[in-house]
């Protein structure tokens, strides 16, 4: 004999309560409980019939002539009220009304024929976005605001689902430590970090489970500021402290070999390069005009060593060049004339 069929359980609270808020209801449900109220049909084509700066013309000259229309007991707008609707006309002299502030707002919406029948949450919500909404956008949300809030682009920010970035600060860094065995790994972890967070981090991200965990502040030592500076020694100060934590591994891990060949990534040309960069650098600095060349010195000594060994010997500097020993020894080559002095001299003729 077949089961009966369970007819399924509608949920028609969450699991997880929300915080109350005054804003649309954002989520696409299927069972959408309609609480977002714009315009009908008929009270949106009249709104598109008559725009609102139309209206708010019609509607201060009647206030200030309250006979027109036979009721001197209409409400009133306030001078500031006046002013701040009247800092809202565009260039094209349109009223761009859902830029007002709330209060402002509520007012304008409760006096108009059309737009006093919104509800309280698309209002919030027409408040809290003014500074993205244009005329195509609040006609589209007076239509249907519900269908509007369904479309995740017109989710605001605040009330979209936030995504948790940490900082860059807070990372945990696995450290190379081959002095330790297989079952042992050491991180550089921030100082609000745990034992309880960094458990929970190796088994919900890495699936790694854990026996045992260390941990250990290492406080900074104290610094100073500019201490390289000629005038003063600068004050000083403790740079932050470090955390390490040692986690004992129920599966053994075996971290990979140091890659030893770096050729591929030009190694030892880069740090050639910078080496001599930085000597260079160091040499034209304050420091190594205030300081000796060691190297300089270093070099002075081992011609010196060299000629008392007797493994060189002693020649004026001159004697290096081929050119100018060729000259002082007087077997030098004629030098050429230079081609900018022109020789017009006659030669002379011998008369005998």
């Amino acid at each position: 004999m077949p089961r009966s069929r369970v007819p399924p359980t509608l949920l028609t609270k969450l699991r997880h309560p929300r915080e109350a808020t005054d804003g649309p209801r954002l989520w696409n449900a299927k069972r959408r409980i309609k609480t977002s109220k714009g315009l009908d049909p008929e009270q949106f084509r009249q709104f598109k019939k008559t725009p609102p700066h139309v209206w708010y013309n019609s509607y201060v000259n009647t206030q200030q002539d309250p006979s027109r229309t036979g009721n001197p007991s209409i409400p009133k707008f306030a001078t500031a009220e006046l002013y701040a609707i009247d800092r809202t006309v565009n260039d094209k002299g349109e009223l761009e009304w859902w830029k007002l502030d709330r209060e402002h707002l509520d007012k304008f919406m409760d006096l108009h024929p059309q737009l006093c029948n919104v509800s309280p949450d698309v209002r919030t919500f027409i408040s809290d976005n003014a500074h993205n909404l244009t005329r195509s956008k609040i006609l589209s949300l007076l239509r249907n605001p519900v269908q509007y809030f369904s479309a995740s682009s017109n989710v605001p920010l605040q009330q979209r689902k936030q995504i948790y970035f940490p900082d860059v600060k807070d990372a945990v860094v696995l450290m190379r430590t081959p002095h330790l065995g297989p079952r042992y790994a050491a991180f550089d972890v921030p100082l609000h970090f745990s034992k309880l967070d960094m458990k929970a981090y190796l088994k919900n991200v890495y699936n790694v489970d854990v026996l045992h965990i260390r941990s250990v502040v290492i406080q900074g030592k104290v610094q100073r500021k500019d201490a390289a500076s000629p005038y003063t020694r600068g004050e000083l100060f403790r740079p932050p402290s470090q955390k390490k934590m040692t986690v004992q591994l129920a599966k053994p891990f075996v971290y990979p070999e140091e890659i030893k060949d770096l050729s591929p990534w030009e190694h030892d040309p880069y740090w050639n390069t910078m080496k001599a960069m930085l000597t260079e650098q160091r040499r034209e600095s304050q420091w190594g005009t205030m300081n000796p060349n060691i190297e300089h010195r270093k070099s002075i000594a081992q011609q010196a060593q060299e000629l008392l060994r007797g493994k060189a010997k002693w020649a004026p500097t001159w004697q290096a060049f081929a050119d100018n020993a060729r000259a002082m020894q007087g077997v030098a080559t004629k030098v050429p004339a230079s081609p900018l002095v022109k020789n017009t001299a006659k030669p002379s003729v011998s008369v005998k």
